[in-house]
């Protein structure tokens, strides 16, 4: 398998793993987009954890009420910029 192919597998692991936790509250499936509890809930870390993960590797999020919401491919592209 190339390297190409693994990123492929694990990316449609990991969207896969979001769509299973995506009968939580604050996830929009159709959307791609998923609150910051649920992000942390995949990585098994705290939501505040998870929330100064966001601020320190800068993916884009909004607020939308007292939720940061996440878009799955922005989260995901910010991973790889992140590993090169």
């Amino acid at each position: 398998m190339t390297e190409s192919n693994t990123h492929i597998e694990s990316d449609r692991f990991a969207f896969e793993l979001v769509a299973n936790l995506a009968k939580s509250p604050g996830a929009f499936p159709q959307t791609g987009k998923f609150s910051s509890k649920i992000w942390a809930q995949l990585f098994g870390m705290t939501e505040k954890n998870f929330k100064e993960l966001l601020k320190e590797t800068r993916i884009p999020y909004f607020k939308f009420g007292s939720n940061i919401i996440v878009d799955a491919q922005d989260f995901w592209s910010g991973q790889s910029h992140r590993e090169v």
